[in-house]
């Protein structure tokens, strides 16, 4: 009977150890597992840090080529006000207007990144388009004087509805005032 139970016995040990070696595979995978995820997380942190990286440096970049549009435009701007005042004699015999301009164009054609907002390029269209109208027709700059002086006198509210009773629909308000639609729409409906 002893030799029975020290059979038995013997089974049993082996049994255990066949377990005990299950649960440390077990526990071996799990470990293994543990790391996949601890050097997963860090690669999506690396990552997420990266693309934070390069977002910061694209708004500096977009900041920095608004600010350096906004000057342009100021300079186009203080332009285009000395070649009204100048006359067409003095026009032709200006060669460094003419040069500045070619030099500005030849800037915007080697970056053909700049990306210009919408309401800048409406801006500048709509004076080309008044420019071209004056040089057709030539307003005598007093009347010129007291239109500015009209138009800053009023606020935009008081343009917008000023606009508004002259026809012309929201859409074509914001971008004459620029302004968002939804505001416009909003400051007509306090006031109607």
């Amino acid at each position: 009977m002893i030799p029975i139970l020290i059979a038995v016995l013997f089974f049993l040990q082996l049994l255990s150890f066949y377990f005990l070696i299950i649960l440390n595979t077990k526990l071996a995978k799990f470990k293994d597992l543990e790391k996949k995820q601890e050097r997963l997380m860090r690669e999506m942190d690396d990552t997420i840090s990266v693309y934070l990286a390069e977002m910061k440096d694209e708004n500096d970049r977009l900041i920095k080529e608004l600010q350096d549009v906004s000057q342009s435009e100021i300079a186009a701007s203080s332009m285009q006000q000395t070649e009204y005042i100048t006359t067409p004699k003095e026009r032709s015999s200006s060669p460094v207007m003419q040069e500045a301009k070619s030099d500005s164009s030849i800037g915007l054609e080697k970056d053909s990144r700049i990306y210009v907002p919408k309401n800048i390029v409406a801006n500048a269209y709509s004076r080309q388009q008044q420019t071209g109208s004056k040089m057709v027709q030539p307003a005598p700059p007093l009347k010129v004087e007291e239109q500015k002086k009209q138009v800053k006198e009023l606020t935009i509210e008081q343009q917008a509805l000023e606009l508004a009773k002259q026809g012309k629909s929201p859409e074509e308000i914001a971008k004459q005032l620029q302004k968002g639609k939804t505001e416009i729409e909003l400051l007509l409906k306090f006031h109607h």
